[in-house]
């Protein structure tokens, strides 16, 4: 499978690229522009859209699966089809991107994909601890990481300073990397209460009979999350 920048509109915040693309990669080359994506730069760009993988971060407006604004995909038959649209403006319709975003690979296999970036911070400050978190005003990253508290400020500096004397019980650390990103665990947050777990397999058991009948895609996978 072929990697690769295929399109950087640094103007317009949004990159098209091969799925087979390291993360890395990317992640350079959006940084040649002052730009970046806000989840780890671990494994390919398909792969950390299968797998989801934010990481600890939240799943918020700069984050999977809604910085994703196409994907193009080849489904169990063999079928070439494209999910959502090239600009933020055109994406409508029934959002079949989110749905690919975290199927692990048993609906399709990713080829190319259409993400939104972000301006790359002018602060950005890590911190380790055990204190309250309290006043703090919107951070970056809140997360756990074997009993204590990692916390990402990030913006202007003088806002990023102003915050950071809140910190009680803090050490300044170094800007983890990516694969320590993924050790760490998010906060959890409150959830709305979901669907009838039982109705909700039946429908991904449907998405995966339509998209993969004969069960090509990630078999194993699909046993073990229920889909067959």
């Amino acid at each position: 499978m072929q990697s690769g920048v295929i399109r950087f509109e640094p103007e317009e915040l949004i990159v098209e690229t091969r799925a087979a693309t390291t993360m890395r990669e990317l992640a350079e080359t959006l940084a040649t522009r002052g730009q970046r994506l806000r989840i780890p730069a671990v494994g390919t760009v398909g792969g950390a859209i299968a797998e989801r993988r934010n990481g600890p971060f939240p799943a918020d407006n700069n984050a999977l699966p809604n910085i994703v604004l196409r994907i193009r995909a080849v489904d169990g038959l063999g079928r070439a089809f494209t999910a959502g649209g090239g600009t933020v403006k055109n994406v409508s319709g029934f959002d079949l991107v989110k749905l690919l975003v975290g199927s692990r690979g048993t609906l399709a296999t990713f080829t190319e994909v259409t993400l939104r970036t972000e301006p790359i911070p002018r602060a950005s400050r890590w911190f380790r601890g055990t204190g309250s978190i309290a006043g703090l005003f919107r951070p970056t990253l809140v997360a756990l990481d074997r009993g204590h508290t990692i916390v990402n400020l990030e913006g202007h500096p003088d806002d990023v300073i102003e915050q950071s004397l809140l910190l009680s019980g803090f050490a300044e650390i170094r800007r983890p990397t990516a694969e320590e990103l993924c050790t760490f665990q998010p906060v959890e947050e409150a959830t709305p209460a979901r669907a009838n777990a039982s109705s909700v397999l039946e429908i991904c058991r449907r998405l995966k009979a339509a998209f993969d009948p004969d069960n090509v895609l990630e078999p194993e996978r699909s046993l073990e999350m229920g889909l067959l």
